[in-house]
């Protein structure tokens, strides 16, 4: 047997090496859901449902820490994929509100518009994946018109699609908050998976735009 590598079978190898580098270099990474994103995210959920059986937890105290860590991750960079998002948005989302001068605000609003972007991005990144199954499972269209409106309601005193409402000391009813009309449609309502308006107003008295 010749113990000589001919120059073409050389070339072969040396090409079928360059091709299967190639083909390495093309392989798409998949990155994980952050795990320390979902222990927060089912711990929010754990004490809440605690809270409605037993009304005995101080919600904010296990929240303000949620935060914070939420905070940390964003500022480097390890909130990356669209459940990390997502999850991320619900904990913001759940930022204390405050009574002020007789009104309804929040000791941080701009945490609903962060969760607003979160939510919305990651939407964007699922619909790029064509992964209508996450999109239909979690409510992802839903979750972007609630942290829109709360982001408007506790900032402006309304809100654009009508996922939120509020109660009347007086009457000890649960009010719609007020919807701004001129925001939205229906049409982008059924979008976010948002009743009508009609179908909201027969259902619940909607309180009064306040002053602009």
């Amino acid at each position: 047997m010749n113990k000589f590598i001919s120059p073409l079978f050389s070339l072969i190898l040396i090409v079928a090496t360059v091709s299967c580098s190639k083909k390495h270099i093309g392989q798409v990474v998949k990155i994980e859901d952050n795990p320390t994103i979902e222990q927060l995210f089912l711990k929010d959920i754990e004490i809440r449902e605690l809270d409605v059986k037993t009304d005995t937890v101080i919600l904010e105290n296990y929240d303000k820490i949620h935060r914070n860590k939420i905070f940390e991750l964003l500022a480097n960079n390890l909130v990356k994929t669209p459940l990390d998002k997502f999850r991320a948005a619900l904990i913001l989302q759940h930022t204390a509100g405050k009574i002020c001068e007789g009104q309804l605000t929040s000791i941080s609003p701009e945490n609903f518009l962060l969760a607003y972007h979160l939510s919305s991005n990651a939407l964007s990144e699922l619909e790029k994946q064509q992964d209508s199954i996450t999109i239909k499972k979690e409510n992802f269209p839903g979750m972007i018109a609630l942290n829109y409106d709360r982001y408007l309601l506790f900032s402006f005193g309304y809100q654009k699609f009508g996922t939120q409402f509020v109660f009347d000391d007086k009457t000890g009813e649960m009010l719609l908050a007020p919807v701004d009309t001129t925001l939205s449609n229906d049409i982008e309502r059924k979008r976010h998976n948002v009743a009508s308006l009609n179908q909201l107003l027969s259902k619940y008295k909607m309180k009064p735009m306040p002053a602009k």
